[in-house]
């Protein structure tokens, strides 16, 4: 196979459906998932890639938004954001912030989500004061979701005793967090999210 006929990197947007029978919020879509495109032209995302995003973000949003009284946000766009690449270099667009937008930052240091900035629904001083309280109540909880196991340190990692032990440790640990590896090399620190 050369390298002209290989499988090209792409950043797509996957859509996601309520699973839940109840709740105003029915449709979440992420912008920026990395997948594929393969030589016929079709794009695709592992369903590990998929379940992850599923599993730490789109379903837990789902479930916390039915049990808010005053959330009645009905669908989500929500774009991954690296603060630490440059636009022209993401690879897919992203919206433009400003400062009527809202930032939620991490209280968990160990996260590797950061921040999380709502875009601005340009509402009334009054109705601010409850989205803002709903969107913090709905978001903040997504944090903890991106605490990733520790790294050893190079010079312990690459110690042949440690290698042989984390051969024995490492299905406990991917069966206590099947998620680990992808969050300790998670390629965003933050979200940008608008409420449709």
């Amino acid at each position: 196979m050369t390298s002209s006929s290989q499988p090209k990197k792409a950043f797509l947007q996957v859509g996601f459906r309520s699973p839940e029978p109840k709740g105003s919020l029915r449709t979440i879509e992420i912008f920026g998932i990395p997948g594929t495109q393969l030589r016929n032209g079709e794009y695709i995302v592992t369903d590990k890639t998929k379940s992850f995003f599923d599993n730490l973000i789109v379903r837990k949003l789902f479930q916390r938004s039915r049990f808010l009284p005053d959330c009645d946000f009905e669908y989500l766009k929500i774009w991954l954001y690296d603060l630490d690449v440059d636009d022209s270099k993401r690879g897919y667009d992203i919206p433009k912030l400003d400062e009527r937008d809202l930032t939620i930052k991490s209280t968990f240091s160990s996260s590797k989500l950061e921040s999380i900035y709502v875009l601005d629904n340009g509402l009334s001083e009054n109705a601010y004061v409850l989205w803002k309280k709903t969107v913090k109540e709905l978001f903040s909880p997504l944090f903890i979701n991106f605490v990733a196991p520790p790294t050893p340190s190079e010079e312990i990692a690459n110690n042949p005793v440690f290698k042989l032990i984390e051969s024995f440790t490492d299905p406990l640990r991917d069966s206590l967090d099947p998620y680990g590896k992808i969050k300790q090399n998670l390629f965003f620190n933050a979200l940008i999210i608008q409420i449709d």
